[in-house]
């Protein structure tokens, strides 16, 4: 019976340690959708609750316990700051908060802004959990009607200029 506790504890030292050597995945993700018709751009960013817990014990000294209200000023204020689309002119385009929706697993933020007519370009700068992560990495996917593009921001990295008429890459200047 002592060997077979023995064993047992041994197995359950090793779980353990498996455990804390486990690497986490730091990923957000967004979708901003040109709606033409409607003359606007529909933002939503889908970004790890555990991740946000983090992020509020790192600003706010939270200790875990996250209301609904905590999460939605803590957000409206943050992502204002870590995620923003330009003009292909360089402007930025104002982003209205419209909801966020909490579940166990991920928070969902939804934000929409006007879309000029005939505006078939957006620049981008997600720093989404950059000042958190040195791993994070952000995929964006902009769409227009049933065309995709697709770019993913790391740390440092510069703002990408995605376009549906032309040139689509790196864009030179920092916001």
């Amino acid at each position: 019976m002592a060997k077979l506790t023995k064993f047992l504890v041994i197995i359950g030292m090793l779980c353990v340690a498996a455990q804390s050597h486990a690497h986490r995945f730091y990923a957000s993700f967004s979708q901003v959708e040109l709606q033409p018709s409607k003359g606007t751009i529909e933002i939503i960013h889908r970004i790890f609750t555990h991740d946000i817990e983090d992020l509020l014990v790192r600003y706010q000294g939270s200790n875990g316990e996250l209301s609904d209200e905590v999460i939605e000023t803590f957000m409206q204020d943050y992502i204002i700051q870590a995620f923003a689309l330009y003009t292909p002119d360089g402007e930025r385009i104002p982003l209205e908060w419209i909801a966020v929706e909490v579940t166990f697993d991920n928070i969902f933020v939804y934000q929409e802004a006007p879309l000029q007519e005939g505006q078939q370009t957006v620049i981008i700068a997600d720093r989404i959990l950059h000042d958190l992560f040195d791993e994070q990495s952000n995929t964006v996917n902009v769409k227009l009607g049933r065309n995709v593009k697709s770019h993913t921001f790391h740390k440092d990295g510069p703002m990408y200029q995605i376009s549906f008429d032309g040139r689509t890459g790196e864009y030179p200047f920092q916001d």
